[in-house]
């Protein structure tokens, strides 16, 4: 059971704490929580700092300066467990400038608290352990608990580190600190690959908790080094997750090495004995599952069915089973769609990864897996509902069944985005997300006077997350959706930290006062905001040539130097595309496609989505038979494709010749569209007029009603032959980015004509 903020209320320490956090701050209710002066003994002053979950639960000043007057809840600096400059300064930055001075107070909390409070462990490469012979526990280490249990989840840690993998590049402490936690999270997944939280590393000598529960679990585990062993799919994908962050946001491949090698053979174990069915394909004869758990408990949520082995899941699905979902409750059927989404998605960047450093053969595999679990999402994972079409399902088992739902915990259905295994313009998504914020289509949808949101069973029937908030914030283009959101969870954050969850009938009553997975996803959204919607973060600001200074504004987000830089184009790109993902530009896919007419040379553009990327091209799909594109390229073979990522100052120039893909590749992405779509592709001659005396749009529409009378009952829809992919395959590719004073970093690969896969890499002057 979690405690409620309550239950610490009533605790009767937390009069001493309150006298000894007054002797900490200048004079009583008095400033800043500032260190008391040089010469303190850290190590002697941080045995008197107060347990933070008592700490977390009474409000201290100076207050925000806001109507709501929220409390400054950073312990003392010699409190903290870790400390970075260069988050300070963010913090002070965005403070100032944020317009809502309630919302700049928990940004000033939440931001940081990881840091502050969480880092139970950590040492740097410098440190030597003895008795591993093994090579385990060497190098950076980092024990990143998740708040209030002294324990770590491989969820929630890579979540709480999230916020600062930018910055790593530029905090050398922060970039050790990371891949600490990623060394680390080797060693739990080698040590026990089906367990989610873990006790203290044996090398910090900090002593191992009881979690109070009685339960039966095969594989077996040690009880010193596993704190709780709940199959979930996802714990796995963040493992692979954290590495990718890392690597996308520094270049750095430190954490490649030996231990996560063996992590990464082990988690491809679990792929496989978690792959197979309840009973064989061939024989119907039940197949014994590798992972076992039962829980002696009166919460059907807290154990597995029929005696810890899950309800029957059917074969060829191509599908993972989780046994539990990221809210630590136990699947009901388990192919729980979100974690195979992020599986899928972290093992094709985990490829592409292995892939730059000669690792062919591994990252191969790799790919093949992924794509065979994204196949399988699409396959088993979308279904048909009655009021909103088709949706993702949150739960499948292969045999047809579904459930129709989604929780608050990451990864879920609404963040899908997020994880970057779908855009949020996706029809199908957005007719999930739909369903997902409506009480109608979604049992967990919660609404009361005080608050709504996503909830979900671990809670309870009156509890919302406030971090199912945040994530439909990071999902929306809609500034009233998006601004709604921030009201809502900022005013139910009286104590200027974000709650687990909140009962949607009085604020009042919430669990958990310091969970620092929640903080990190609050501190998240405001980042993705200030870059994405910053009027919405910083008030008003000048439209583009509005501007009261007569010079253009200055690029300072980054810098690009040669040894950054992969020998392929195509690894590049990808790089930088992945970041620009996990950094949520807006639809990072969209580019815009230029073609010439000859003999004329005229000239048209126009802005489609990139669909794939692979060792050849960059990969567009649409009308190759009307269309002007098509006229085009059929005169002149060739193309330029331009990226534009505000957000991080970037963009990539692509030069070279196109091909149209056969009708069988373009048959296996044509499969994959909204039915909805794939309609419109047979009924639309694209660019050709629509006169409006023959009846315009209504002549497009009955084209439509035609076409889904031809194709009704049929679910595999042909593509049209004028239809189909289009690869651009470069040989040119320009990476640029933006600096002051316009002196650009600009960066060219051509081909080497000696080699057929060899580039030459120039710099451009700006």
């Amino acid at each position: 059971m979690i405690p409620s903020a309550l239950t610490y209320v009533l605790l009767g320490s937390i009069l001493l704490w309150n006298g000894f956090v007054r002797a900490l701050e200048d004079g009583k209710y008095g400033g800043n929580q500032e260190a008391l002066g040089s010469g303190i003994d850290g190590e002697r002053y941080k045995t008197a700092c107060p347990d933070y979950k008592h700490y977390s639960v009474v409000p201290h000043r100076p207050l925000s300066k806001g109507p709501l007057a929220l409390p400054y809840q950073r312990p003392s600096p010699h409190c903290r467990t870790f400390s970075s400059p260069l988050v300070e300064e963010i913090i002070e930055e965005m403070s100032t400038r944020m317009e809502d001075k309630d919302l700049a107070r928990i940004f000033e909390n939440a931001f940081p608290n990881t840091l502050d409070t969480t880092v139970r462990w950590h040492v740097d490469s410098t440190e030597k352990h003895r008795n591993n012979r093994d090579g385990s526990w060497e190098g950076a280490q980092s024990f990143i608990v998740t708040g209030d249990i002294n324990a770590e989840w491989l969820r929630d840690s890579t979540n709480q580190l999230a916020q600062y993998q930018s910055l790593a590049k530029k905090d050398k402490k922060l970039e050790t600190l990371i891949l600490g936690a990623i060394n680390t999270q080797a060693e739990y997944v080698i040590e026990s690959p089906y367990c989610n939280a873990f006790q203290p590393p044996p090398p910090s000598g900090e002593p191992a908790v009881n979690n109070g529960q009685d339960d039966t679990v095969h594989p077996a585990y040690e009880s010193s080094r596993v704190f709780e062993c709940k199959y979930e799919l996802d714990s796995l994908a963040h493992f692979l997750a954290l590495g990718n962050q890392f690597h996308t946001s520094t270049g750095s491949k430190a954490f490649l090495n030996s231990r996560w090698y063996i992590a990464l053979d082990t988690i491809l174990e679990v792929l496989t004995e978690q792959a197979k069915p309840t009973f064989n394909a061939a024989t119907g004869k039940l197949e014994k599952n590798e992972y076992i758990f039962r829980r002696v408990t009166n919460r059907a949520t807290e154990t597995l069915s029929l005696s810890g082995i899950g309800n029957p899941l059917g074969p060829g699905t191509g599908l993972i089973r989780s046994a539990f979902r990221p809210s630590d409750d136990a699947t009901i059927l388990g192919f729980f769609i979100p974690a195979n989404a992020m599986m899928a998605v972290e093992l094709k960047r985990t490829a592409e990864l292995l892939k730059s450093v000669g690792k062919d053969a591994l990252a191969g595999k790799l790919k093949e897996q992924g794509e065979s679990i994204e196949k399988g999402v699409w396959e088993h994972g979308v279904v048909t509902h009655k009021t909103y079409g088709e949706v993702f399902a949150f739960e499948v088992d292969g045999y047809g069944s579904s459930i129709l739902m989604d929780d608050a915990n990451l990864p879920s259905l609404l963040a899908l985005p997020l994880l970057g295994f779908v855009d949020a313009d996706n029809e199908i998504y957005k007719n999930t997300r739909k369903m997902i914020l409506d009480r109608a289509g979604n049992p967990y949808c919660l609404v009361g006077k005080a608050f709504s949101g996503v909830g979900g069973p671990h809670v309870g029937l009156q509890h919302a997350w406030p971090m199912s908030r945040l994530v439909q914030a990071m999902t929306s283009n809609d500034d009233t959706e998006i601004k709604k959101v921030l009201d809502d969870v900022r005013d139910t954050s009286k104590l200027g930290l974000i709650h687990e969850s909140v009962n949607v009938g009085r604020a009042a009553d919430y669990t958990r006062s310091w969970f620092a997975w929640a903080n990190s996803v609050f501190a998240q959204t405001i980042l993705d905001l200030a870059a994405r919607k910053p009027h919405l973060i910083f008030g008003e600001v000048a439209p583009a040539g509005e501007s009261s200074s007569p010079q253009a504004g200055q690029y300072t987000k980054g810098t690009l130097e040669r040894h950054q830089l992969s020998p392929s184009p195509f690894t590049q790109f990808h790089t930088w595309f992945t970041h620009a993902q996990q950094s949520h530009v807006h639809q990072p896919e969209t580019v815009c496609l230029s073609t010439a007419h000859l003999p004329s040379g005229s000239v048209s553009s126009r802005f489609v989505y990139l669909k794939e990327l692979d060792a050849t091209g960059f990969v567009v799909y649409s009308n190759w038979g009307t269309s002007r594109k098509a006229e085009d390229v059929r005169s002149n073979p060739r193309a330029s494709l331009a990226f534009w990522w505000h957000e991080l100052e970037r963009q990539v120039r692509v030069e070279g010749t196109v091909v149209r893909l056969s009708n069988e590749e373009s048959q296996a992405y044509f499969g994959l569209r909204a039915r909805g779509s794939r309609i419109g592709a047979w009924a639309s001659e694209q660019s050709k007029v629509l006169p409006e005396e023959s009846g315009g749009r209504k002549v497009l529409e009955n084209r439509v009603r035609d076409v889904e009378k031809r194709f009704e009952g049929v679910e595999e829809i042909p593509v049209p032959d004028f239809w189909g992919g289009l690869r651009v395959v470069p040989d040119m590719v320009e990476f640029w980015q933006g600096r002051e004073s316009r002196l650009h970093d600009r960066f060219k690969y051509v081909r080497d004509g000696g080699e057929a896969d060899g580039w030459q890499i120039e710099r451009l002057s700006p």
